[in-house]
């Protein structure tokens, strides 16, 4: 179910990137403004905001993913935006995670 879980997860972190960010609308004027002939740049140019929007999410999908697969732990940005009380919850549920994982394995 973990590795089925990951397109979708992809995907929503993409809409929402385009449709309720600053870069994502950015993007999208830019295309439209192209599309339109209002200016000439090269089309890569002004699809640039929307490509890193995929490059971010990508990577913010797989960062995940290795956090809940219990490889890595909260980054640095995570823990300075995070409460105490958020931080302690998030290593609560690690350890009890890899306990079950240890169980699995008996």
């Amino acid at each position: 179910m973990f590795i089925i879980d990951l397109p979708f997860r992809f995907v929503f972190a993409l809409m929402r990137f385009t449709f309720l960010s600053g870069g994502g609308w950015v993007g999208i004027v830019l295309i439209a403004l192209k599309f339109f002939g209002v200016i000439h740049w090269q089309w890569w140019v002004a699809a640039l905001p929307l490509e890193y929007g995929v490059l971010y999410c990508l990577y913010m999908t797989i960062d995940g993913a290795l956090y809940r697969a219990g490889l890595k732990k909260p980054g640095a940005y995570a823990r300075f935006t995070a409460t105490d009380e958020q931080i302690e919850r998030a290593e609560f549920e690690q350890a009890f995670r890899n306990l079950e994982r240890e169980r699995g394995k008996e």
